[in-house]
């Protein structure tokens, strides 16, 4: 999963800076020194969120290249 979606999942859900996410995902919270991690409900929560902003995203992009009558392969070649 995209870091940068967890930890705006992390925000949207209430958490505060400082905000730790390690490579697989785990979320901290705290200075290094004093780390307080995320409960597994908390941690779920989060990933749920992420996949759900995540998933509102696609949907988006979706509803943009209809309207624009492209495909997404379409829309890709603008950009590369």
């Amino acid at each position: 999963m995209n870091l940068n979606l967890l930890r705006q999942s992390a925000i949207a859900l209430g958490h505060v800076e400082p905000i730790s996410i390690e490579s697989d995902g785990t979320i901290w919270l705290g200075q290094d020194t004093d780390r307080v991690y995320l409960t597994d409900p908390e941690q779920k929560a989060v990933t749920k969120k992420a996949q759900t902003i995540e998933a509102e995203r696609a949907s988006a992009k979706q509803a943009v290249l209809d309207r624009l009558g492209i495909t997404a392969d379409e829309a890709a070649l603008l950009f590369n």
